[in-house]
């Protein structure tokens, strides 16, 4: 190509973009803003016509508004010089085709309260005026426009008279009604309600996802609970996110309706609960005390919610509040992060689950804080960067990823302990049925047949495995050679002990019928072979003439006559390898019954806490064995009950 050819090309590219920089600035100027090629929308500004004060004659469309100031919607009012303001009127005068109809008005993301006048006739409104505090609108809310208001020309001059909220951007006198986030727009009848539920769908439909995933994982959270009472921190996680999902509705539904101040509030009840909730649910995953540097973080961090409706207040500092919102929260994130950092080095797997959401609201939350600080200071004009995430045509600030990413680790969290839960019931299961398995064979289920007395026993096992045993042996000479104990502990543990003394009493049997030489026997074997715990141990040899040696190592003494017998008592088994017993001789008459048995009976419990005591079991001592077991078990069985009754035939 020629450069003929050339340089007329490029003259006229300058020209074209001349031309199209000139329409722009005609088209954004507010005393002549060009709307002839209106279709279906137009966004209005960002230049308007601004002044402060209220005069119901400002919204004439004959006014003489050359000496307002034209203000930026990409700047706040207070870089203009206008602060502490009540009252403000916003002024565009529109140029339209002749015979423009079926218009319509649409604001989004304003601050305050207004009305909306059209060629001088009001046409809209919301809120009180002056507002209450704080009135936000950040729903989008369409208005039409009467038809016949447009000069035959197609004139229409807008005029939007706003009630200042108290504070501002930063502080108190420097709020502006339509800023950076604002979007105001002349719209055809038709597309007005596709712009309408397509804005409010982009801001609600995240605010929903987020609340009914927090809602189902706080119902499985309670469910879990329910289903395991013990487990407090079902109960900490179901109620974090029931205020979580409280939150997000009221963010959704405060989009559609104007935020007021009370909404705030609202809002700052389930912020700060959830807040306060989120420290004793780690402090339970953790296992940690509830000290009072923990009642008190939480405490401050529940109140510092509230900083935020307070600081849109007029008697309430604006950097106070914003300082008592954020250093709390800022204090808590590291506080938290240590906390499970510490966690997860020990070995606890959940805190490592739960670290990396909390981290990335850690980050969210200080990324925050420092874009304010930055805007402040004026280093930056924005006055809160966050990045923000994307979804197809949904947004999602970093703040909502993050707790996106800590609801489905709480979720994460709530299988791994149920799991952790089941394996551990499953293996506990799994001892208790070994342990009643061992217990089983080692209770006889037949007692000896010994001329000249009657012998009868009763074991009912609690719920757990206990560690009661007996044991009754023939001895020459017609005798019996009996043994009743109780070892400490329950489960597996308990049952092998039970299954050594058994043996040890079984074995020594055969060479000695001494009460006394059997207990020093039966605890030096415990002593040597048992780990740790004692245990209760009663011996009793009833000759053929009625003669009862009895030795006994802490254990209940046996009943006669209704009565306890007066025993010398050493320590219980497993304690001192130098304890000795002494053996206390005894006549038992004919058809005299003497009854052995274990804490059982006498510590059984009724509901309301009463115990079966002693002297409730010296009344019924008399009964036969079965009377007495069923007696201590009607009453409220705690423990395994065993009772081993023994009389002299006339």
């Amino acid at each position: 190509m020629s450069r003929q050819r050339i340089f007329p090309a490029i003259w006229l590219i300058v020209f074209l973009t001349l031309a199209c920089a000139t329409v722009q600035a005609v088209a954004a100027d507010p005393r002549s803003f060009d709307a002839t090629s209106f279709g279906q929308r137009i966004t209005l500004g960002p230049e308007w016509l601004f002044r402060a004060g209220d005069n119901p004659a400002w919204a004439s469309p004959t006014l003489d508004d050359s000496g307002w100031t034209t203000v930026s919607t990409q700047k706040e009012l207070f870089e203009y010089g206008i602060r502490d303001t009540s009252y403000g009127w916003y002024r565009v005068h529109i140029h339209l085709r002749p015979g423009t109809q079926n218009l319509m008005i649409g604001l989004q993301n304003t601050l305050g309260s207004y009305e909306i006048f059209a060629n001088g006739v009001r046409i809209g409104g919301s809120g009180p005026f002056p507002p209450t505090y704080r009135y936000n609108q950040f729903g989008f809310a369409p208005y039409p426009i009467p038809y016949g208001l447009l000069t035959p020309q197609g004139d229409l001059t807008l005029a939007i008279r706003f009630g200042f909220n108290a504070t501002g951007s930063i502080g108190r006198g420097t709020s502006t009604p339509i800023h950076s986030g604002s979007s105001l727009y002349l719209l055809s009848g038709e597309s007005a309600v596709r712009e309408a539920e397509f804005a409010n769908s982009q801001r609600i439909v995240p605010y929903l996802v987020m609340a009914g995933l927090s809602l189902l994982i706080g119902l499985i959270a309670l469910a879990l609970f329910i289903a395991l009472r013990s487990q407090h921190e079902y109960l900490a996680a179901a109620i974090y996110m029931f205020a979580w999902s409280a939150y997000y509705v009221l963010e959704a539904l405060h989009y559609l309706s104007p935020f007021t101040f009370s909404g705030g509030l609202l809002l700052a009840v389930f912020y700060g609960l959830g807040n306060a909730v989120l420290i004793e649910f780690v402090r339970l995953v953790l296992g940690l005390r509830r000290t009072r540097s923990i009642l008190g973080l939480q405490t401050i961090y529940f109140l510092a919610a509230f900083s935020s409706p307070f600081a849109a207040t007029p008697f309430y500092s604006y950097f106070l509040g914003f300082f008592v919102f954020y250093v709390p929260m800022l204090a808590v994130d590291v506080v938290l992060a240590v906390l499970l950092l510490r966690g997860g080095r020990r070995g606890n797997i959940e805190a490592r689950v739960l670290l990396p959401a909390l981290l990335l609201i850690t980050v969210a939350d200080y990324w925050s804080f420092f874009s304010y600080i930055a805007f402040f200071t004026h280093i930056t004009a924005a006055r809160h960067i966050l990045p923000i995430f994307h979804l197809g045509s949904y947004a999602f600030p970093l703040l909502t990823v993050g707790d996106f990413f800590s609801f489905v680790t709480v979720l994460l969290f709530l299988v791994l302990r149920t799991i952790g839960i089941a394996r551990e019931r499953a293996r506990a299961a799994a001892e208790l049925e070994a342990a009643r398995t061992v217990q089983q064979v080692l209770i006889p289920e037949d007692i000896p047949t010994v001329p000249g007395f009657l012998l009868h026993s009763v074991y009912k096992p609690a719920s757990e495995v206990g560690g009661d045993f007996f044991q009754i042996v023939a001895i020459e000479g017609g005798g019996v050679l009996a043994v009743i104990g109780d070892v400490s502990g329950k489960g597996m543990p308990a049952a092998m002990t039970v299954s050594l003394l058994v043996g040890t009493f079984r074995s020594l049997a055969h060479f000695t019928q001494s009460p006394s030489e059997i207990l020093v026997a039966m605890n030096q074997r415990m002593l040597a072979r048992s780990s740790g715990g004692f245990t209760t141990c009663l011996v009793l040899r009833a000759d053929a003439d009625g003669t009862l040696t009895v030795a006994n190592a802490g254990h209940l003494a046996p009943y006669s006559a209704g009565k306890e017998l007066v025993l010398g008592n050493g320590l219980p088994l497993g304690l001192s390898a130098e304890t000795t017993y002494a053996e206390t001789t005894f006549k038992l008459d004919p058809v005299q019954q003497l009854t052995l048995l274990t804490d059982g009976v006498v510590e059984a419990r009724s509901k309301t806490g009463v115990l079966f005591g002693f002297d409730r079991t010296a009344a019924i001592a008399r009964e036969p064995a079965e009377a007495i077991a069923q007696a201590a078990q009607d009453f409220g069985q705690d423990d395994d009950i065993t009772v081993v009754t023994l009389a002299r035939i006339a």
